[in-house]
């Protein structure tokens, strides 16, 4: 799995202003609003996730565990396999990636369009009402009294090349995010779907954001 096919997602908002105006877009609903306030104030912590990937190439899905690290100072790492195949992190001086236990430790641009939404969103930068509200349109919402399934599609025209559609699974009980999708400009998808969250020390962290 290429790291653009990874990365080229979920984070990472543009910085454009171009909006679809002529909309009348829905409100955002009250379980994503407050989902979006309580990660403000969460804890460090780790989820395990299980991530299936398709595209038009593959014939059949391909599923592969991971492990998403976070802080409430922005840091974070997330890890793909076991044992671990691709690594990002970002720590309060830089964004860079390891593909492989041996390989190299990459620096990437957070501006870049690729990853600006991806990071953002994993560090929780994006994750406010009114992050949510700038960048994003609701199409489609669906409610059970254990799950609400929410559709968002991005504003801007020059995202919408990379990312078609956000899926959202939160729990109304605990403002859990349980799964997320992405459709991609390309006709591939990610699916993440997560674990219970688990607490992080501070030595943990630590080692976590080391290189």
């Amino acid at each position: 799995m290429s790291l653009s096919s990874v990365l080229r997602l979920i984070l990472l908002l543009g910085l454009s202003s171009l909006t679809v105006q002529a909309q009348s877009p829905k409100p955002l609903p009250p379980v994503l609003m407050q989902w979006a306030a309580a990660q403000k104030d969460m804890p460090d912590m780790v989820v395990a996730f299980r991530q299936t990937r398709t595209t038009p190439a593959l014939k059949e899905p391909l599923t592969t565990p991971g492990k998403f690290w976070r802080f409430k100072d922005g840091a974070f790492r997330w890890e793909l396999g076991q044992p671990a195949a691709t690594v990002l992190v970002r720590d309060n001086t830089e964004f860079r990636v390891r593909e492989g236990a041996d390989g190299n430790w990459q620096p990437l641009d957070e501006k870049d369009a690729r990853y600006r939404m991806w990071s953002r969103f994993l560090s929780g930068q994006e994750a406010s009402p009114e992050e949510l509200q700038q960048h994003f349109l609701v199409d489609a919402i669906e409610q059970t009294p254990d799950v609400t399934a929410i559709t968002l599609r991005p504003k801007a025209p020059f995202i919408r090349r990379h990312l078609r559609q956000l899926d959202l699974q939160i729990s109304p009980k605990t403002f859990r995010l349980l799964q997320l999708r992405v459709l991609q400009g390309d006709g591939a998808s990610l699916t993440m779907t997560f674990s219970d969250p688990q607490p992080v020390t501070a030595s943990d962290k630590a080692s976590l954001l080391a290189r």
